[in-house]
């Protein structure tokens, strides 16, 4: 397998649906439906890219990546969020200002990997 890509969603079919096209095109993948069960781990791992919804029960997208870039590990790492939420202007902000990624959902999964290879490739 190749780069090692984090997913964090707490829809359970839809993580393991999205890390299966990620699998079939040579990406690791580690995936939670908890996003509280990643924020303990996050310094215990190198992801070379981030995928996460934003809206979540608990800790949602925004947080978890505010969370990520305070640390110097993730400062410059391609993150992804993905949501059916039609974004405020102010919530566009955030993202822009954390250098987040933003994919509406539905999206076609090609597009998705797409854009994953994109990132990496300009990380």
């Amino acid at each position: 397998m190749g780069q090692k890509i984090l997913m964090i969603d707490d829809e359970p079919d839809f993580t393991e649906l999205i890390s299966t096209l990620l699998q079939f095109h040579q990406f690791s993948v580690d995936a939670y439906n908890d996003p509280k069960e990643i924020v303990g781990k996050i310094d215990q791992k190198n992801y070379d890219l981030v995928i996460c919804d934003l809206m979540m029960d608990g800790i949602d997208g925004f947080e978890i990546c505010r969370r990520f870039r305070k640390m110097e590990r993730y400062k410059d790492t391609p993150f992804i969020v993905l949501s059916g939420k039609t974004l405020t202007d102010e919530e566009r902000k955030s993202l822009l200002e954390l250098k987040v990624h933003f994919v509406p959902k539905p999206f076609e999964p090609n597009k998705l990997v797409e854009k994953v290879r994109k990132l990496l490739v300009e990380s």
